[in-house]
């Protein structure tokens, strides 16, 4: 394979679907449709002469290569969204970023809709997006990797931070 054939999009599809194990929720996910996630994946495989991903009951389940790629690629696409967030700075009243949240659906429907309203009265280009992610994902994967910005609720096990926040 050739470096120079690679699309570095490809390595986005391929981090969500391994995060999700899932090509549908990889798409909601890159907000993307399942058909343009599944080719993507398509090119990929060709070019990493590899099915990276075989489908099981549980879900996409990945092969020795992908699960040898997947801390590599999760730690490059991490180290170039971390760049290029560094030179922009952040200024919300200016801002266009979409954040991606992940929260139960009582989080949804308690603390979203006053984030949601302090959001647009802060920040108002700044999008929100809530993703789905397998529990077993969650604990350090997707909030390492920078797929998810922020996780509200409680999660057994959960080895990351546990600080507050804000009170609200």
């Amino acid at each position: 394979m050739s470096f120079n054939r690679l699309d570095l999009n490809l390595l986005r599809v391929f981090d969500a679907v391994w995060q999700t194990r899932s090509v549908t929720v990889a798409a909601s996910n890159l907000h993307l449709t399942q058909p343009a996630v599944s080719k993507q994946l398509h090119r990929l495989r060709e070019l990493l002469e590899d099915p990276l991903f075989v489908r099981t009951n549980d879900g996409m389940a990945p092969t020795p290569r992908a699960e040898a790629l997947a801390g590599l690629v999760r730690q490059a696409l991490s180290e170039v969204r971390n760049a290029i967030e560094l030179q922009l700075g952040f200024d919300p009243r200016s801002s266009d970023r979409t954040f991606r949240i992940f929260t139960s659906d009582l989080g949804q429907m308690v603390f979203l809709p006053k984030l949601l309203d302090l959001v647009s009265r802060q920040a108002p280009a700044v999008n929100i997006h809530t993703v789905q992610v397998p529990a077993q994902r969650m604990r350090g994967v997707a909030l390492e990797s920078g797929d998810v910005d922020l996780a509200v609720g409680y999660f057994e096990e959960f080895e990351g931070s546990t600080e507050r926040l804000c009170d609200g």
